[in-house]
């Protein structure tokens, strides 16, 4: 009985701590979440409500039309087709080819090795604004302007960041995994596949929400590339849909004063990123957690 009271005791001091940092945790998320709150508020209220002071969170009532009249008064699913073109195919290209290239750098020995990965680093301390010029005109030259190749192509020469961030991953790995699969006969691309990469999910999945939020928020490269409108992308058609309220020209008619609208539209293109990241953040957490050897 007397062992009793400290245990439950030291069990109730655990659960209000555990429940006072849970608390510190909400009132810190709330800045960061009250826009995107705003946002889904103000995606399902009629225009009356936009402006009311003081404002109302909870609309009342909830008109979901918006988004149905928000996608459709652009070619909003022309937009969406694109937009996965250019996230997904060098989503792809990212992530195998970097882990390529990472399980190059540390796993095979070859001269220079050393030398050419710090010369990859090297290349993450040069803005991207300072090599857009030749960049475009490279592409220029080659006649990819407005079309889905220098978005794409790009990516199968793999990314500093996603390599070297591979690579550090890939070094924790014992090299007695290569040595065993080599003494079986394995050559160094079945280790690669069959041995690397199912131990690097972890890597590869957080590769792949850097990418995919990357290529999907895209704006500066589609606009500087895809003139055409059949080629825009959501980010775009949005910016031109915002455009079009404010009365700034617009090809698809004057849409004044409809914020809810827009708001409604910018919800459903947030969502992949929000749905992805959550998804795939518990998948990587739990392969952090699980992944390793097993003997």
């Amino acid at each position: 009985m007397v062992a009793t009271q400290p245990r439950t005791t030291r069990k109730a001091r655990e659960t209000a701590a555990k429940a006072a940092i849970l608390l510190l945790l909400l009132i810190v998320c709330v800045p960061f979440f009250a826009p995107l709150f705003w946002l889904a508020s103000t995606a399902l209220k009629t225009p009356d409500q936009i402006y009311l002071f003081p404002p109302r969170w909870i609309p009342n009532p909830m008109r979901w039309q918006n988004f149905v009249e928000g996608w459709t008064a652009a070619p909003f699913t022309l937009f969406l087709r694109n937009t996965m073109i250019t996230t997904f195919i060098p989503m792809i290209g990212e992530v195998f080819v970097s882990a390529m290239v990472a399980y190059s750098f540390s796993r095979v020995r070859w001269p220079g090795r050393d030398k050419v990965f710090f010369l990859c680093l090297a290349t993450m301390l040069m803005p991207s604004v300072a090599t857009f010029i030749p960049i475009f005109l490279l592409f220029r030259t080659l006649g990819w302007i407005n079309t889905f190749l220098p978005l794409t192509v790009p990516a199968f020469f793999g990314v500093p960041f996603y390599i070297f961030m591979l690579r550090q991953f890939m070094l924790t790995m014992p090299r007695e995994l290569d040595e065993a699969a080599r003494v079986d006969g394995a050559n160094t691309f079945q280790i690669f596949g069959r041995i690397i990469l199912p131990l690097i999910r972890p890597a590869l999945a957080t590769v792949g929400i850097f990418s995919f939020m990357a290529h999907w928020n895209d704006f500066f490269g589609p606009v500087i590339y895809l003139q055409k409108k059949e080629l825009k992308t959501l980010t775009l058609g949005l910016s031109t849909f915002e455009s079009m309220m404010s009365g700034v020209g617009g090809s698809f008619g004057l849409l004044s004063s409809r914020l809810h609208l827009l708001m409604a539209v910018s919800l459903l293109i947030c969502l992949p990123c929000i749905l992805v990241f959550l998804l795939f953040q518990r998948y990587f957490v739990r392969d952090v957690l699980m992944s390793g050897l097993k003997g």
